[in-house]
């Protein structure tokens, strides 16, 4: 079974690029088509070497719309070539050679399921779990699992956007990704709505890695807000779980550099109640 596409989100980091394809193409099992969104809009020409003697298909998009924007471009050329699954990578994901394999049989055996993903370990600290899945609370509060399936598979509630495979079956029924956050929450908003319409979200014990980055407070409080009003969680119980989670990366921030960015917090909120979504340029 070869039956994928492979989606790789740059943002102006080739020699980056360069390394994802590569691994992609010591994949035991080859895709059957490769997608770049360049979304810093630059990306070298001759980045795109061949995965499995096919050129990539190179889709520029210098106003950078974001994760899920990109994810629903990859989606149309797996919809116009009639491919069934979409792996997706960030520019900085480092993945095993039976990654694919090992997504592909679960997605072919459990036929309920929507998304796969590896477990992701730190790059910097290889042998330390980032991620191998996550939980969403009531009020919308994500957190990640951190310790490697026990069973060699675990359902969850989400999994990290960084390296995961999709059933593109499962993101069609859900209207495919929602665009309207930045920087984060595109993961746990799309398990969230397969699980609404059916679909499972599974872990796996195949390793992967990513060094993770650091959000803006004012983004993270803003797009949990978002989430919590699409999905209708209740806003006494959705605004207890924002506030606390600002509450706690106000601690941590205080501790870090003695500042106290409260006003970050705030905005996200107040932008959350504008409905304003996307990247924020002021």
């Amino acid at each position: 079974m070869s039956d994928y596409a492979a989606l790789i989100i740059g943002y102006r980091r080739p020699d980056l690029v360069r390394e994802v394809l590569a691994r992609l193409d010591s994949q035991v099992i080859p895709c059957a088509q490769v997608i770049i969104v360049d979304n810093g809009g630059d990306l070298p020409e001759d980045v795109l070497s061949d995965v499995g003697g096919r050129t990539p298909v190179l889709i520029r998009r210098g106003d950078n719309p974001g994760y899920g924007a990109a994810v629903n471009l990859a989606l149309e050329v797996c919809e116009q070539q009639g491919i069934e699954n979409l792996l997706v990578l960030t520019h900085d994901a480092w993945f095993e050679q039976n990654l694919s394999a090992r997504m592909l049989n679960a997605l072919e055996h459990m036929s309920d399921v929507g998304a796969v993903a590896p477990t992701l370990y730190w790059v910097s600290r290889p042998e330390v779990v980032f991620s191998a899945g996550g939980v969403l609370t009531k009020g919308g509060r994500a957190y990640h699992h951190v310790s490697v399936p026990a069973s060699g598979l675990r359902d969850v509630d989400w999994v990290d956007g960084a390296v995961v495979m999709y059933r593109t079956q499962a993101l069609r029924e859900i209207g495919g990704m929602e665009e309207m956050y930045f920087l984060y929450f595109e993961d746990v908003d799309t398990g969230w709505a397969l699980k609404q319409h059916g679909w499972r979200t599974v872990v796996l014990d195949v390793r992967a890695a990513q060094e993770p980055g650091a959000h803006p407070l004012r983004l993270g409080v803003r797009n949990m807000a978002l989430f919590a009003r699409k999905a209708g969680l209740g806003r006494v119980r959705s605004t207890f779980a924002v506030g606390r989670r600002a509450a706690e990366e106000l601690i941590v921030a205080w501790r870090r550099t003695g500042n106290v960015p409260a006003r970050e917090a705030w905005n996200g909120w107040r932008d959350a109640r504008a409905g304003r979504t996307g990247k924020i340029d002021d």
